[in-house]
């Protein structure tokens, strides 16, 4: 081992590249289900700004995103108002996606908070 690669994992750098690594993991994460979700709703919702900001919070709030902002009854309340306008649209696929991006939100948090 070289002495500057010796350093750099004495400083914490293999921990960083791990940190890196599981940040990456989870933009993907959100990635697929952005991808998901949009694949599975009605033509008509998907060009909708409103539907897609909201369909986003929920994927970051889901994901332990870094951009959201808001408390979980916050959210539960959105998520709720959210899955009525597609039920109302018929988009039960894009919802399915939804539910199952946050059952696994206690996994996403527990990625989140070993990054740190």
């Amino acid at each position: 081992m070289s002495f500057l690669r010796g350093l750099f994992l004495l400083f914490g750098g293999k921990k960083t590249d791990e940190r890196q690594r599981m940040m990456d993991s989870l933009e993907v994460t959100r990635l697929r289900i952005w991808k998901r979700v949009q694949e599975n709703l009605p033509e008509q919702l998907r060009n909708r700004d409103e539907i897609n900001r909201a369909i986003a919070e929920q994927i970051n709030y889901a994901t332990a995103g870094s951009q959201f902002v808001g408390s979980d009854e916050e959210m539960l309340n959105k998520l709720t108002a959210l899955v009525a306008e597609l039920r109302a649209n018929e988009a039960e696929q894009a919802i399915s996606e939804l539910i199952l991006a946050m059952k696994l939100r206690s996994y996403y948090l527990g990625l989140a908070k070993r990054m740190i």
